[in-house]
């Protein structure tokens, strides 16, 4: 009878892989829509649905949490990680809908360059978490990530001073700092993701 009250731990790995899909999915999409040379207003509606995905998956893992007595790894880690990757997910969904909300029919330059390295950074967030039951190597995964976000950096600063410089209009240059704001801050998202699991891998080595 205790036996069946033993939560089965693949249920979290599980979760984990299948939101990283869901956010590789919406972050390509969200690359797609910046590099295209016009911007299609209905991308919101392609992605609402997968971010609510996003959040349903975190919820389910929250209240596993709440109801399970051993865990595969740390519940803080667990908690932490579920709700880092989620938060990538609604940051996506946030930035494409402010353009739809400032009427922004402009591109946005670096929009284009910051969503891509989102992409690739996810996209390496996703190979370790399919592993992650396994424990191996995964650490140069992490540090691709990180060296990603480094990159992020120097276009994000290097995108904000041509901004200032050439936008005359005060406001259209708000609307487009936010912009790659957002796009900044995903990809710090993936990088405090990645020092998540570098925590989880040393705690567990």
């Amino acid at each position: 009878m205790f036996k069946g009250l033993l939560p089965k731990e693949e249920k979290y790995f599980e979760d984990f892989k299948e939101i990283i899909t869901h956010v590789e999915e919406m972050a390509r999409i969200t690359n797609e829509f910046f590099s295209a040379d016009e911007y299609q207003k209905d991308i919101y509606l392609r992605l609402k649905p997968i971010e609510k995905r996003c959040d349903e998956i975190s919820t389910k893992v929250i209240k596993r949490l709440n109801n399970t007595f051993i865990t595969p790894f740390d519940r803080e880690d667990i908690f932490s990680l579920i709700k880092k990757i989620d938060s990538i997910s609604d940051i996506l969904l946030g930035t494409v809908a402010r353009i739809d909300t400032y009427s922004i029919t402009e591109k946005v330059m670096g929009a284009d360059q910051l969503s891509l390295i989102v992409f690739r950074q996810i996209k390496e967030l996703e190979i370790v978490l399919q592993d992650l039951k396994n424990k191996g190597p995964q650490i140069n995964e992490c540090k691709a990530v990180k060296d990603l976000e480094t990159e992020a950096d120097n276009i994000y600063r290097a995108n904000l001073k041509k901004l200032f410089l050439e936008e005359k209009d005060a406001i259209t240059l708000f609307k487009k700092k936010e912009i790659l704001d957002m796009l900044e801050k995903a990809c710090d998202k993936c990088q405090s993701t990645a020092n998540v699991i570098i925590s989880i891998l040393i705690k567990n080595s």
